[in-house]
Formats: C-alpha cells, sequence, structure tokens
C-alpha cells in the first residue's frame, strides 16, 4: 500500500521537523490509505477520556485539558492491522535517508492511537508530547477537520498560560503532521493546541515511538 502522494517530499518533511520541530503536509496521503485508515477507526471500541473535568498536572504550569474518544494499542496488536502495516512502511521510507539522518535508523513507531473529535466540545489546550518520545511522531486525518495552533513559550520553564502563537494550519482528509521528539534534531518538543472540529466528527491517527503505551480510560 502506497502511503503518500508522488508529489510528496518526506526528505524535505524530515528537514524541516528536525530544524522547526514540526512539519505539516496537505493533499499528501493516497486515497487508498486514508479510505482503509477510516475504516479501521470505525471498528475501533472507542472510550472517552474526559480531562476536562479532571485536567493532566491540575493547578500546575503545564495543567492539560483535553475531551475525545480514543483507542490506542501496541505495535502488532489484531485490531490494528492496517495502523502496523503504516509503521513499518514509514520506517522502511527512512531507511534511504540514514545517511542525512543516522538518529533514524531505530525508529520504530510503535503505539497506534485512534481519535475521535465528535463535536465542539472536543479539544486539546496547549501542550508537549510525553517527554519519553523518541524521534519522530506522526498524525494522519482521515475526515473532519480542525485548526491546529503551534507556540513558544515565553517562560522558562514553559508556562502553559503565557504562550505566544507562531503557526497554525488546518487539518483534513488526507493532511499529515510530523513532530519532533527527543532524539532528533535538538529533542526539543512543540508546543501545540488542538481545536474543536470545524467539520465534525474528526478522525485520525497519531503515531508514536515510546517506551509504554497508554491505557484506555477505563483503566486509568
Amino acid at each position: 500500500m502506497r502511503i503518500f502522494r508522488d508529489s510528496f517530499d518526506l526528505q524535505a518533511i524530515l528537514e524541516r521537523t528536525r530544524v522547526a520541530g514540526y512539519a505539516f503536509a496537505s493533499n499528501a496521503v493516497t486515497d487508498e490509505l486514508n479510505a482503509a485508515l477510516a475504516e479501521e477507526i470505525r471498528r475501533q471500541r472507542l472510550e472517552v477520556g474526559d480531562h476536562v473535568n479532571y485536567p493532566i498536572n491540575k493547578g500546575a504550569a503545564n495543567e492539560v485539558r483535553q475531551m475525545h474518544e480514543r483507542a490506542y494499542h501496541p505495535l502488532d496488536h489484531a485490531d490494528v492491522p492496517v495502523g502496523t502495516e503504516l509503521c513499518r512502511a514509514l520506517s522502511a521510507l527512512t531507511q534511504p535517508m540514514l545517511h542525512a539522518y543516522p538518529e533514524l535508523e531505530p525508529w520504530l513507531l510503535n503505539e497506534i492511537g485512534y481519535q475521535q473529535y465528535r463535536d465542539d466540545r472536543d479539544w486539546i489546550s496547549p501542550h508537549r508530547d510525553r517527554a519519553t518520545d523518541r524521534l519522530l511522531s506522526v498524525t494522519f486525518t482521515m475526515f473532519g477537520s480542525a485548526w491546529i495552533r503551534l507556540y513558544a513559550p515565553e517562560t522558562d520553564p514553559p508556562d502553559y498560560r503565557h504562550l505566544r502563537q507562531t503557526d497554525q494550519f488546518l487539518t483534513g482528509p488526507g493532511t499529515v503532521l510530523f513532530l519532533r521528539a527527543p532524539g532528533f534534531g535538538s529533542g526539543q518538543q512543540i508546543i501545540h493546541e488542538v481545536m474543536p472540529p470545524v467539520v465534525a466528527p474528526r478522525g485520525i491517527l497519531n503515531l508514536r515511538m515510546r517506551p509504554t503505551i497508554l491505557k484506555p480510560p477505563s483503566e486509568t
């Protein structure tokens, strides 16, 4: 299965992610893959994760609020054959570029996380991804759309209440977002916010390389 359209320049995306911390591309994913991922999310047993009433790091400078449906699985789980194939295919695509990015030699995404943002109540406040994430994270949007906003901190250490917006882009079917994680480039992770859907529902696939897989809400 082809992942990206012929016009997609993976090496340019990797270089921008290494330097800037992120790279976004529209009309990047083939219709075949987008349809397969959309079908796979519809087969998931999605659960609501409520971190609006129960914030992460409540009261701290890095408090995060979020609400959406989700299902996370490890690589090779029986419920995510398309996601698993995609993780391995992405790793294979980077192999010819290891001369430029030798740090990506061990890169294999191992957490397959489907999320669905149902309506204007579902969102994620400004945040950085887990500090234990490694190298590169990738997000595909299969259906729906939403704005993603990027920020620079105005304090050190960062206080999510005091940020300066630096960029934004509108996700939609076939868009892809790469995020830098520790071990690639400077390793500094970008603060970003996921706004409520402009077109709902919005279905996405988050792929991460991390030591432990997020648990479903019913187990937390």
